[in-house]
């Protein structure tokens, strides 16, 4: 588990920063070509990224000319007589503890920004419609904050501050800002700003995507105002430019950020033919971006009867992954029934397999196809005749479990032998072909 979460960090913090650059180059192009609109929707590559490392990895099937891997790596039992070595200290536990506490670090961090802000507005009144009245002249207000349901905070001076259009213009904004899901946006990017502390190129990206979202409200706000660009940015100078932090919400930000939003006031805005292209574009480079992030992930392998060897020494009673081999493999009949019906198919036997190598119990796993139960009886009884190359730990034998696939086959001649250590099944023909077989 540790290792899968440190793999999946992995990946996705070197498929998230490929997203956030190839952002951070289009974005300006993409906003002068197709508008805010679109240069906001292209952040939206980020998290479709991350997202395609949670996807199930592409199978690579095994490749073999015969049946699955019978018993050359199997799951062992550790001794029980205490003398195992003990187990290393493992570094990846130590690199998942600091990443866990990094995280909970920077959440404290962005918990307390909000707070803060939260602190700043003082009681907060209702005045209907989903408006918030503060008891100071916040910096930072006119304001959408929370998350479920966000609300719009107005200073206490608000109407003294701003005139009626300014004051209809700031309320649009703020409401834009809530139909399209932006303080929303920011807490999934607040989220990812936890999870990727270690990242500095997400810190950049997140401030970007903040700005972006900024623009897009502008242009919506103008498209409904056309006439109103002047005092749409006299209304932005009036507002405080203090920026006190708010990861959950959408403010007015900072001083230099507002100079870029006044200039792009008097960018003339793409038509609706001009916005569709766009759309296309920004739909199409997620999607190919998100296939490709699922793709380029390391390819599982498919299921099988095996398992990757280990050469740690387990801790008394746990489960571990160790190597056997058969030893002696006594013949095994295929039943005259089966033979008669024209009956094959794979029985798996599950082995206990003593540290003297022979078999303590075996019985019944799954039989494929289901129908061919009159394999069973031969397979589970000829098994428990067999003896194995015990697993070993330390230099000493081990119990071991196994699951053995026992190929019960009407065809007469075989790409492959199953012979010594590198057995790869154990393939029952009838009598005519078991002695060339064997």
């Amino acid at each position: 588990m540790t290792a899968e979460l440190l793999r999946w960090l992995l990946s996705s913090t070197t498929l998230s920063s490929m997203a956030i650059v190839l952002v951070l180059l289009l974005r300006k192009p993409v906003r002068m070509r197709f508008g805010a609109h679109t240069a906001y929707l292209l952040w939206a590559l980020v998290p479709c990224a991350v997202l395609g490392t949670l996807m199930p990895a592409p199978v690579n099937p095994l490749v073999s000319p015969v049946m699955p891997a019978l018993i050359m790596h199997t799951t062992a039992m550790a001794a029980t007589s205490g003398d195992a070595a003990p187990k290393p200290s493992n570094p990846q536990a130590w690199l998942i503890a600091i990443w866990l506490s990094g995280a909970i670090s920077m959440l404290l961090l962005q918990v307390a920004q909000q707070c803060r802000f939260t602190r700043a507005l003082g009681r907060l009144t209702a005045e209907g419609n989903g408006l918030m009245r503060a008891r100071t002249g916040a910096p930072g207000c006119p304001a959408l904050l929370g998350v479920w349901r966000p609300l719009i905070v107005l200073p206490v001076d608000f109407e003294r501050r701003y005139d009626a259009l300014e004051r209809e213009l700031i309320l649009t904004h703020e409401r834009v800002h809530r139909s399209r899901g932006d303080a929303q946006f920011n807490a999934l990017a607040a989220l990812m700003r936890c999870v990727y502390w270690f990242n500095p190129l997400l810190h950049l990206g997140v401030s970007r995507f903040r700005f972006d979202q900024e623009l897009a409200c502008d242009a919506s706000v103008i498209a409904r105002n056309p006439d109103s660009c002047r005092r749409y940015a006299g209304a932005m100078l009036k507002t405080q430019l203090a920026d006190l932090g708010l990861p959950a919400g959408c403010h007015w930000q900072s001083s230099q950020p507002l100079k870029e939003r006044i200039v792009m006031l008097k960018q003339p805005l793409p038509g609706r033919v001009t916005r569709r292209w766009g759309m296309s574009f920004i739909a199409t480079v997620i999607v190919l971006s998100t296939l490709t992030a699922w793709a380029i992930q390391p390819q599982r392998n498919a299921p099988s009867t095996s398992a990757a060897a280990s050469g740690d020494a387990p801790a008394k009673g746990k489960r571990f992954t160790a190597t056997i081999a058969y030893r002696r493999l006594k013949p095994m009949p295929y039943p005259s029934a089966a033979i008669a019906d024209g009956v094959q198919g794979v029985v798996y036997v599950r082995v206990n397999v003593a540290p003297d190598g022979s078999v303590s119990n075996a019985e019944l796993d799954h039989v494929d196809p289901a129908s061919a139960t009159v394999l069973v009886g031969p397979a589970v009884e000829g098994v428990k005749t067999w003896t194995f190359n015990p697993a070993r730990v330390a230099g000493k034998p081990v119990a071991a479990l196994a699951t053995i696939p026992v190929v019960f086959s009407l065809r007469r001649k075989h790409d492959s032998k199953a012979t010594g250590a590198d057995l790869q099944a154990i393939i029952i023909t009838p009598p005519a072909a078991n002695s060339a077989q064997r």
